[in-house]
This record gives C-alpha cells, sequence and structure tokens, in this order.
C-alpha cells in the first residue's frame, strides 16, 4: 500500500485530498495543529505538526522516521493568509506568513527527505498569485504573494537536486476553492469557484502522473512562473 503524508489534512483542500487519497486504496498521515482530524479511517494515521514551531517540526519528523514509515508522496498543503487583502504591507504579518509558507515548509520538507521513496512525487500548494506573470492587483495579500512565489523557486531548487534521486517536485495552483482562506477574498460579484473536492482530484491526478519535474501546474495544464 502507497503513502501519502498530507499537512493541513484537518479542513478544505487538505482534508479534500486525505479523503481522496483514502479512498483510492492510499494510506495516509495527515498532519493539524491540533493533532486531530474530523474524519476517521483505518488508513489514516493523525499527526500534530505547527509549521511556524521548529519544535513541532522536529518531533513530527522523529515520531515519522522512527516508526519507520516511507512516502510516496508529500502534499504540502498546509498554510495561511495573514495580511488583510489591500495594497499595504504589514511587515510582522508578512514575517508570520514567510514562517509558515515557507521556512516552516522547507524545514519540514527537508528532513523528511530520507522517508521519501524513489518515484516519489513532492507536491507544493502554490497559487497563480505567486506567479511573476501574474498582473498585481489591489485586492491581493502581499505576504501570500511574496511567500509563493518562494515557494515555487524552491520547488525548481528541490526538482534541481532531486533529479537524480527519482524525486518529483511540483508546485500546483488549485484554484480560487471554497474554503475558509478563498471565501476570506469573496466580493458581493465575485466568489470562489471551485469545492475543495475538485482542487483535491488535481493534486491526486498530478501526484500519480508522469509528469516533468520541477514544473507549476494548473488542471492539468503548465503555467508560468
Amino acid at each position: 500500500m502507497k503513502t501519502a503524508l498530507i499537512t493541513g489534512a484537518s479542513r478544505g483542500i487538505g482534508k479534500a485530498t486525505a479523503e481522496k487519497f483514502l479512498a483510492n486504496g492510499w494510506k495516509v498521515i495527515g498532519t493539524s495543529i491540533s493533532g486531530k482530524l474530523p474524519f476517521e479511517n483505518e488508513n489514516l494515521e493523525a499527526m500534530q505538526l505547527d509549521l511556524s514551531g521548529p519544535e513541532s517540526i522536529e518531533k513530527t519528523i522523529q515520531g515519522i522516521l522512527e516508526s519507520g514509515a516511507r512516502l510516496d508522496v508529500l502534499v504540502n498543503n498546509a498554510g495561511v493568509a495573514l495580511d488583510s487583502w489591500d495594497a499595504g504591507v504589514d511587515l510582522e504579518k508578512v514575517r508570520k506568513t514567510f514562517e509558515v509558507n515557507l521556512f516552516g515548509l522547507i524545514d519540514f520538507t527537508e528532513k523528511l527527505l530520507s522517508a521519501i521513496n524513489g518515484g516519489g512525487h513532492i507536491i507544493n500548494l502554490s497559487s497563480r498569485y505567486g506567479s511573476f506573470s501574474m498582473p498585481v492587483q489591489d485586492d491581493t495579500s502581499i505576504g501570500y504573494m511574496m511567500s509563493k512565489a518562494s515557494l515555487n523557486m524552491y520547488t525548481r531548487f528541490l526538482a534541481f537536486r532531486l533529479k537524480n534521486n527519482n524525486i518529483k517536485v511540483s508546485s500546483i495552483h488549485p484554484g480560487w476553492i471554497k474554503t475558509d482562506m478563498g471565501n476570506s477574498s469573496a466580493t458581493e460579484t465575485e466568489k470562489p469557484e471551485k469545492e475543495p473536492e475538485q482542487a483535491a482530484g488535481d493534486i491526486y491526478k498530478l501526484a500519480t502522473a508522469e509528469v516533468e519535474t520541477g514544473q507549476f501546474w494548473f488542471e492539468g495544464k503548465k503555467m508560468e512562473w
């Protein structure tokens, strides 16, 4: 049985993605800040992980490595959007956003590399707002945008490093999803377009497809960086 680890699996895209993998016969390790998940399955293991806390990252990594778990897919889904969707810059919120969306993610991923099988796939949940080809708009969060742009560069860097290890690394834009984060940027005239289950389907397809490593994807097609 293949194993996928999905961070931020307690709600939204992470929860839907965990359920998608389980429905297709995978074992899933799902993380959340509380260490609890709002659903059960005999092939589901819940673990506590707070990407803003180095001690939490270290404890979770230790538990995974000591268990002897081998991973076929890592979905780095957990993330935050803390600053408001306007043109201003709240530097403290930008720092906290980077702590979770980039630094914590990198720390967790790097320490987990030895547990990922050859032929495995690391998928980083990015956003079109992290694309330099995306027009800057006055309703976007600067901290979130910069963290996702930096995450995309990490995807490319890690893909280059792991190309001889037969481990693929991808970024994916899930779309504008009906989640707590997605709904926070909705207006009276514009609202999220996709359900979490649709994004989960895209993630699962990418995770199990033979694709070129080091690319940015949206609904099965390459995006510009």
